[in-house]
């Protein structure tokens, strides 16, 4: 009972429990939202049905132990025997746990079934979305999509859903017990409701925009320290600490102030709710008492019941407001949900795409104009003929194009002028998942996974034999350092490979994409942060696995590209030379005069 009877911290619209310290986020359309989080559940609110039957009893429960401890003292006054009324009252609140127990069990199993349903269609979604999309996204922000919103959605489904339907019909109930009991008292209880409601109105106005104060010095406090323990070692070698310090102590006491602002404003509501509900409650105590004396109240067991329910009454008001403020969170994170499930998706294959089954390698670029945004062009009026087996490198300086040709051959974009074909088809005409098998892709960036280095080289070619995996690392110039691993190819890589160096990285990559035996070999950068006895390894393993395939090699070291068949100097997006090495050494031009400036000398 007498847990009842007090009034919980409130988080009204804004205003934060204590310890919390973070105002509710606030949807843009909380109504529209709601309905299609509700769409998005279909087929997965199986016991519903129960949850509802569960709260009307669970707050049936609530509503009628007042009303038969009010007998009880009518008994005793009565000189009645109270035992059976005792028990009834025993067995209420035992059903009430029982009740309360069954609706948590089946709200958690229909919770959880509903957010694997939503991560499940989230990440399915995120599958199937073009480059383009995580080029503009930050992944530590679709990260936070996807766990930090999902899991708030995850608790106002698994407590709040409960709650609320709980506390509407616990409203429901004791207001129409007060009306059967006494019409004239409920009117006095209700006065008591429309001050709080009135206090938190003007609290609240104060302290959203205090909270939205607080958040956003907050984040600017953390963008700072991990900045300063990222570039710790930038830091001290420039003698920073004391500026450091001095910025980090302005930033942190403007976040104090405005905090302490803020959770004084947000600590006037408990104690004046407090005040308001004890008033509205002696109010209701002397206005019984002098209608019992006035013979107008039948007993004392009323006057109990009533200042039960009294107390009762005021606080799934409290609650419910603390709900909606958590309502309010969990669609906000809901809207960031859907606008990646309203994302439009990679290109689907035409109706009447063409396998690609034995591919041939001849590549051909004509025309090709691309820009990552429509008023930037990147590649300009691109025309390239290569002939299978032949081996391209690509050559320019920082933001020529370079990449952009191979993100556009692998269809990770597509062109916005002009086409790319293939052994005489465009691109876009061959189905998505036959094309991509068709390259073996080896990037400037390592992506190893946390899985054995057998799994890691095997990623894309799961049937592989053991033999094969071997045999692609021999041909890579991997297997010496796998075999001095731990555990050899058994060992499991942890946080990408980071006990691994560098060039170790990449030569799992490079064996990886031996083991694919693709048609078409792409290397983006692979020797760029390497040392040169490890470029050297790095350079005889892409000999090999480029001897009789269609290769692109992007390349800032020209002496790794020396021997290919073709070389294409790319500048602000058009080509500005091409030639086999001798050629434009011949030629005098930029080529020339880049591998001059790297080797000191322009010999063959």
């Amino acid at each position: 009972m007498a847990d009842k009877n007090m009034v919980p911290p409130a988080n009204l619209n804004g205003i934060s429990r204590p310890g919390r310290g973070m105002a509710a986020v606030k949807p843009k359309n909380f109504k529209g939202t709601l309905l299609r989080l509700w769409n998005l559940t279909k087929g997965h609110r199986r016991g519903l049905g129960w949850i509802l039957l569960l709260s009307a009893l669970a707050s049936g429960a609530s509503i009628l132990s007042p009303y038969i401890t009010g007998n009880v003292i009518n008994a005793i006054k009565d000189g009645d025997p109270i035992t059976v009324v005792l028990i009834m009252l025993i067995a209420l609140y035992a059903g009430e746990w029982l009740v309360k127990f069954l609706q948590q069990f089946f709200m958690a199993s229909i919770g959880q079934r509903v957010i694997h349903h939503i991560r499940l269609t989230l990440f399915e979604k995120i599958k199937t979305l073009p480059l383009s999309f995580f080029d503009r996204h930050q992944h530590g922000e679709l990260m936070s999509r996807l766990t930090n919103d999902v899991d708030n959605i995850s608790t106002t489904i698994s407590n709040s859903l409960t709650l609320l339907l709980t506390y509407g019909f616990t409203i429901i109930g004791i207001l129409t017990m007060m009306l059967c009991l006494s019409p004239l008292l409920t009117l006095v209880a209700l006065a008591g409701v429309v001050l709080i409601f009135f206090l938190t109105k003007v609290v609240t106005k104060h302290t959203r925009q205090l909270f939205s104060a607080q958040q956003k010095n907050l984040g600017i406090l953390n963008g700072q320290i991990e900045e300063g323990i990222s570039g710790l070692s930038v830091v001290k070698a420039f003698c920073r600490e004391e500026e450091m310090e001095r910025e980090f102590e302005e930033k942190n006491e403007k976040l104090c102030r405005v905090s302490i602002r803020a959770l004084i404003w947000s600590g006037y509501l408990m104690p004046l709710m407090n005040v308001i509900n004890n008033l509205c409650y002696v109010a209701v105590a002397v206005f019984s008492g002098a209608l019992y004396v006035a013979g107008k109240i039948s007993g004392l067991g009323l006057i109990t019941s009533f200042l039960l329910y009294v107390r009762q009454f005021t606080r799934p008001f409290v609650e419910i407001a603390n709900i909606y403020n958590n309502f309010q969170t969990a669609v906000a994170g809901a809207e960031r949900i859907f606008e990646i499930l309203d994302k439009t998706p990679e290109p689907e294959d035409k109706k009447d795409a063409l396998p690609l089954t034995h591919p041939r390698g001849d590549v051909v670029m004509d025309h090709v104009w691309f820009g990552y945004t429509p008023e930037k062009p990147v590649l300009k009026d691109i025309s390239l003929s290569i002939p299978a087996g032949t081996q391209v490198a690509v050559v320019g300086p920082t933001g020529s194009g370079k990449t952009t040709v191979i993100n556009l051959l692998t269809r990770f974009y597509d062109v916005t002028g002009g086409s790319i074909t293939l052994d005489g088809h465009d691109l876009r005409d061959y189905r998505m998942q036959d094309l991509r098998r068709v390259f073996g892709v080896v990037l400037q960036d390592t992506s190893l996974f946390a899985s054995s280095v057998r799994d890691n080289i095997a990623y894309g070619q799961s049937g592989a034999a053991m033999e094969q995996i071997k045999e692609a690392a021999r041909t890579a110039g991997a297997d010496a350092f796998i075999e001095r691993l731990p555990r050899s190819y058994d060992t499991v890589l942890e946080q990408g490979g980071a006990e691994l160096s560098q060039g170790e990285r990449q030569l799992l990559t490079i064996a990886r994409a031996v083991l694919t035996n693709a048609p078409i070999m792409i290397l983006d950068e692979a020797t760029s942060s390497v040392d040169t006895v490890t470029e050297q390894k790095i350079r005889r393993a892409m000999l090999k696995i480029c001897q009789g395939r269609t290769s692109f090699i992007i390349a800032h070291r020209l002496s790794t590209i020396r021997d290919s068949d073709l070389i294409v100097l790319i500048e602000d997006g058009t080509i500005a030379e091409m030639g086999t090495h001798e050629e434009l050494i011949q030629l005098g031009g930029r080529y020339a005069m880049m591998y001059k400036t790297q080797t000191g000398s322009a010999d063959i």
